[in-house]
């Protein structure tokens, strides 16, 4: 299990500015998020040199590949909400962490501080919190690459109106993604159903107006997003067995 930890960790907090639009903006969100999800991962192994170097590179690595995916105009978009300069929905987010983070050391330290380390040490937990990153976030820049010759096509042929939604398509795919992995997870894959039916409902009347093409394109983009979170979700759950 520590092997296990040491790869998928680090393989997440590198990838995971470069699947985040709002943390691949700029230079300091990904090194940001990066080295958070870095130290979660690798916190029963500090202050080791070997963790603590790795540690190190994954905010070096993920900013690279940030910028990489900057130049990328294929590369998911990231909605509106979450690039308010006035910090809309960030902030407030924040603050209301903060707040509890203060209150629960205030009400009792000592209780806090034992729970969050035996949270961060526990290896169950981090597999449950690492499979939902890697299929919410990681798995949509997966989603998005295979993609990546379809939507160019249908770029071609329905212009601005394709485009205008891909910002609203990023947040539908992590909603979709991770509530099938949840339903994998605790044992009910059915659920993944009920799923892809709210969203080919939704997208009923673009299916009958679009040409073939969309039709296709909505049928790879579904299953490809629905085979990822299942995988990720039998994966994580096999491990936890």
């Amino acid at each position: 299990m520590d092997l296990l930890r040491v790869v998928v960790g680090v393989g997440i907090s590198v990838l995971l500015s470069y699947s985040l639009p709002w943390a691949r903006h700029t230079w300091w969100r990904a090194a940001l998020v990066a080295l958070a999800f870095a130290l979660y991962a690798l916190a029963p192994f500090l202050p080791g040199w070997g963790p603590v170097v790795l540690v190190l590179a994954c905010p070096a690595i993920a900013v690279a590949l940030a910028r990489l995916a900057r130049s990328d105009e294929n590369a998911q978009t990231s909605p509106s909400l979450f690039n308010d300069r006035r910090g809309l929905v960030l902030w407030p987010l924040g603050a209301l962490a903060g707040t509890c983070l203060v209150g629960a050391l205030v009400h009792d330290a000592s209780g806090f501080l034992s729970l969050a380390a035996g949270l961060l040490g526990d290896d169950r937990v981090f597999v449950v919190v690492a499979g939902f990153f890697l299929a919410t976030f990681v798995g949509g820049e997966v989603v998005t690459h295979l993609l990546r010759p379809f939507t160019n096509a249908l770029d071609r042929e329905e212009g601005e109106e394709m485009r205008s939604l891909r910002g609203a398509g990023a947040v539908v795919g992590w909603l979709e993604r991770s509530l099938i992995y949840t339903f994998v997870l605790v044992g009910r894959p059915e659920g993944a159903a009920l799923v892809v039916a709210v969203k080919a409902l939704a997208r009923f009347p673009d299916l009958r107006a679009n040409q073939k093409g969309f039709a296709e394109y909505f049928m790879i983009g579904t299953l490809s997003s629905l085979g990822v979170a299942a995988f990720v979700g039998f994966a994580a759950r096999t491990i936890l067995s």
